[in-house]
């Protein structure tokens, strides 16, 4: 693209302050509450928009310069507006833990918001419990505003056993944690339920769907009580900062005993945590009887802290405690010490960059729960309980209010580490250690095949790219864990040195004055020739934008200019980088064509909304207007959004009858704006989800053939299968959607189709027990729940229990179904037993008396004694016997019973009696 307009440009390649982990510097949370660390001491920020009773996650760049955060259900940028395509998250505010924030490896700007839902039906009877979810953030979106990615929202991660009924409807606690990996590329996100932790490794190829899987001996089941609320579900998890230990506060294990009160069943239980293989090992039980919250661990990983909640016999609230337990001690559950008891709640806690634990909570007398304006902090946690300097109530967050929770962090960040400084490719970069100086010497790991024993070395990259730079120290001649940190090392651009940055003169009165409201992120695809790993910040001049060496002072994005082509600078960094280009760029205005285009058709859904096809829009009206090919449109909610290009909506959109406004860009370039009415036109009702359940053996099964669309020739139908027919045949359960396009005006619906397959029962095999003259029998079956049982009568009586006591020997057939079973699973067997007469008349029928038979070895004869009622041996069977025939030495027996014994090949012994007939 050329430009008629040449200015001035400088070109500066400079090295920034030393690089030092500031992605926790800012904090959000609460109701409205929010703090800056980045000058080290809290300072009280006043612009953020949760309102959040637990969770929320916050994130910055590298600088400490705000990215966006979260309450795990709405996501806000750094401007503090709602993030684009930022609603609908699967968290929730009454969360413990309702989001995390991990960076993506080796993608500078790329983040996963990692969700957690609540596990219970406190507030909201009857809403589906979500479980855990995770969706990516591009910073580079939406102007650099960044965007959740749309095809990576709200992806569904397993942390349940699907088949078993209550763990797929509650599938999670409310805990989640993160820490970087111990091969010091990737990342585990850790979260538990029930008797299980769920390990989820995120590497530069994403989230590992499936999580290592680690067994624990206690199970904390989901347990409501009387409100409805999950009792086992709240309570914080954390990893120490060094990867090596975990704690876990469970708020109740049980709903405790009504004459000793019910809501001190809490327990914390501290595990080792492997970060190379992300598993949770070594159980201890360190706190019990009381009620749990916040847990938290010193920056050496040294200390444990815990605040619990304690409650009288009749579950009033007395006081809450906050305790010390020394990790390195031999005896950690004696170590406890109280550091302080005070009526605020027991609130979440969070280490911050400062070394310094903060605490939240509000106090329980005096409407605190409503307005309370301070959180507490533990000045010196590594040192012991004494000495800590608690300051209770001592951090301002007027004139907004502290709630239950404090956003969690990966771990890592609070470990003593290491700077970076000059992260220009081909630049010598600086590595620093920091912390204490208690080490024997250091090995240095560059992640591209190099190594160093010097302290502070200095090391040139080869190539542009992200590098695992690791950090080992020996201490009393013991190599102690690498430290690590991921570094990018950045090829800036060759900024274009005739730039002039054009936007339509729109609003005020004057269209020709030259002066408007510019987005300067707008700039940014000429000025990084796409490339999404960089930022730009703009300035009125050039000492503003050298001398802002963290990039917190920089012009709002929204800049309304001076002058016609008046010239800003613009800094060009890399991400997480502290390599940068300054430049000059010219603001210039145009006159903007204004754009009328002809109402917009779509299709009705529900509820009084349609469906509109902005693409499809797009195109009608630039044929509709004969655009030039090269002309863009966009769609915007308001018109202030279309005059600076921001929050552009996309693809399909649904919404009532509503105007809708059109920014037209010309390479780049603001080409004119305008509006576009939507109007509703009517379309076939079709439910959007269709969930079918059928039967096995109904396969294949018809999908579409039910939808009643009257002038099905009026429309196209295209399937996921690729099929383009009304209806289809699937031959397995699944998901499949079906778009339904009006060929007229070219919108439509796209419907869902859940086919939910009922397995049949299956009986495997039977476990008989055998008493003697009768057995009890198990009918062991497939792993369907809901199964009943019948004995010898497909219609029952059927029983829930598989087992049958009392059953008599000879041919049995035992039935299995299920309420949602289409067929009855059927299992014939011959139960070893003893028939209780015979009669030996020579009729064919029971002539002689011998036991049932079985093809179950363990019931095979070995042999069988027959007595008369004197205890007489009349007769000795063999194992393969045909039976006794009734004659004692060639004379018949007379009628009357008769006992025996015998001896089965398990072991078993037997005897019984029966009676001859003649």
């Amino acid at each position: 693209m050329k430009f008629s307009h040449l200015f001035f440009i400088i070109f500066l390649v400079v090295s920034s302050q030393l690089y030092s982990q500031q992605e926790a510097s800012n904090w959000y949370f609460g109701d409205g509450a929010g703090l800056s660390f980045s000058n080290g001491e809290p300072e009280n920020l006043n612009n953020g928009r949760l309102r959040t009773v637990e969770g929320s996650a916050s994130i910055s760049d590298q600088n400490g310069n705000l990215l966006f955060y979260t309450d795990g259900s709405i996501v806000f940028d750094k401007r503090h507006n709602v993030m684009q395509n930022g609603t609908d998250l699967k968290g929730n505010v009454s969360t413990t833990q309702s989001a995390i924030i991990i960076p993506r490896p080796a993608h500078p700007g790329r983040y996963f918001i990692f969700t957690v839902d609540k596990p219970d039906y406190y507030l909201t009877p009857n809403d589906e419990i979500e479980g855990v979810h995770f969706s990516e953030v591009d910073m580079s979106l939406n102007n650099g505003n960044g965007a959740i990615i749309e095809e990576q929202k709200n992806i569904h991660l397993i942390t349940y056993n699907p088949s078993n009924s209550l763990q797929n409807e509650f599938k999670s606690s409310e805990k989640i944690t993160a820490v970087i990996a111990g091969d010091c590329t990737s990342y585990w996100v850790v979260t538990q339920f029930m008797d299980k932790f769920y390990s989820f490794r995120v590497s530069s190829s994403g989230v590992e769907t499936n999580p290592v899987v680690s067994n624990i001996s206690n199970n904390f089941p989901p347990i409501l009580n009387e409100n409805d609320i999950n009792i086992t579900a709240g309570g914080y998890l954390k990893i120490s900062p060094d990867g090596k230990r975990m704690a876990a506060a469970y708020t109740g294990t049980s709903l405790g005993d009504t004459n000793s009160g019910r809501r001190n069943t809490g327990k914390v239980f501290l595990y080792d945590f492997n970060d190379l293989t992300g598993r949770v090992t070594n159980e201890e039980l360190i706190l019990l009887n009381s009620y749990p919250y916040g847990v938290g661990f010193s920056p050496t990983s040294s200390k444990l802290y815990i605040t619990a909640n304690i409650f009288d016999a009749n579950d009033d609230f007395e006081n809450s405690e906050l305790y010390q337990f020394d990790l390195e001690s031999n005896d950690i559950i004696n170590s406890r010490a109280l550091i302080h008891s005070s009526r605020n709640v027991a609130g979440g806690l969070q280490l911050a960059i400062n070394g310094k634990i903060y605490r939240a909570g509000y106090p329980t007398d005096n409407g605190g729960y409503l307005n309370h304006t301070k959180i507490s902090v533990i000045n010196r946690p590594e040192e012991e309980a004494v000495n800590v300097d608690y300051r209770h109530n001592s951090v301002d967050i007027a004139p907004n209010n502290s709630k239950l929770g404090l956003p969690p962090f990966v771990q890592s960040l609070f470990q003593d580490s290491f700077d970076v400084d000059n992260l220009c490719s081909g630049a010598s970069t600086k590595f620093t250690i920091t912390g204490e100086n208690d080490y024997d010497s250091v090995l240095w790991d560059f992640g591209d095949g190099n190594t160093s024993t010097t302290e502070n070395p200095q090391h040139t990259f080869a190539q542009p790219g992200t590098y695992s730079v690791s950090l080992i120290k020996t201490i009393s001649g013991i190599p102690q864990d690498p430290v690590c940190k991921e570094v990018t090392i950045t090829e800036l651009p060759n900024i274009s040195n005739n730039f002039t940055f054009t936007q339509c003169d729109v609003g005020d009165s004057d269209p020709n004055d030259g002066i408007t409201d510019f987005n300067l992120q707008l700039a940014r695809q000429e000025l990084t020739s796409g490339d999404p790993g960089l930022q730009l910040y703009f300035y009125e001049n050039e000492n503003d934008a050298q001398n802002d060496t963290e990039n917190q002072n920089a012009l709002d994005n929204i800049y309304r200019n001076n002058s016609q082509d008046q010239e800003l600078t613009v800094k060009v960094i890399g991400f997480n980088s502290d390599c940068f280009e300054i430049a000059s760029i010219k603001l210039h205005t145009t006159s903007s064509v204004v754009l009328e285009p002809e109402a917009a058709t779509g299709c009705e859904l529900m509820d009084g909304e349609a469906e509109f096809d902005l693409p499809t829009i797009e195109q009608n009206i630039i044929a509709e207007l004969g655009l030039n090919s090269s002309v863009s449109l966009s769609f915007h909610e308001s018109e202030n959004d279309a005059a600076v290009g921001e929050n552009p909506l996309s693809g399909t959109y649904i919404s009532e009858a509503k105007t809708i406004y059109i920014r037209a860009e010309n390479a780049n370039v603001c080409y004119g704006l305008g509006s576009i009415d939507l109007e509703i036109a009517a379309f076939p009702r079709i439910n959007n989800i269709m969930e079918l359940q059928t039967c096995t053996s109904d396969f294949p099964l018809t999908l579409g053939d039910d939808l009643n669309i009257t002038n099905p020739e009026n429309f196209d139908f295209l399937w996921s299968t690729g099929e383009n027919s009304e209806s289809i045949q699937v031959n397995e359960a699944g998901n499949y959607s079906l778009r339904i396009t009006d060929t007229d005006i070219g919108c439509g619906q796209s419907i869902d189709f859940i086919v939910e397959e009922f397995p049949n029962p299956e009986i495997l095999e039977l476990e008989i027990e055998n008493h003697g003259q009768n057995s009890s029998v198990t009918v062991l079956t497939n792993n369907i729940e809901g199964i009943e049982f019948s004995i010898d009568d497909p219609n029952g009586p059927y029983q829930n229990s598989p087992t049958f006591r009392n059953v008599s020997g000879g041919p049995h057939t035992f039935y299995a179904r299920s309420a949602n079973s289409c067929e009855v699973a059927e299992f014939p067997e011959i139960i070893f037993g003893f028939p209780a007469f015979f009669t030996p008349n020579s009729d064919g029928y029971n002539d002689f008396w011998r036991p049932y038979e079985t093809n179950n070895k363990d019931f095979q004869v070995e042999y069988i004694y027959i007595f008369d009622r004197y205890g007489k041996l009349l007769k000795q069977l063999p194992g393969n016997t045909s039976g006794w025939d009734g004659n004692y030495n060639g004379r018949p027996m007379p009628s009357n019973d008769y006992w025996f014994k015998g001896k089965l090949a398990n072991g078993q012994e037997f005897s019984g009696h029966f009676t001859l007939k003649r």
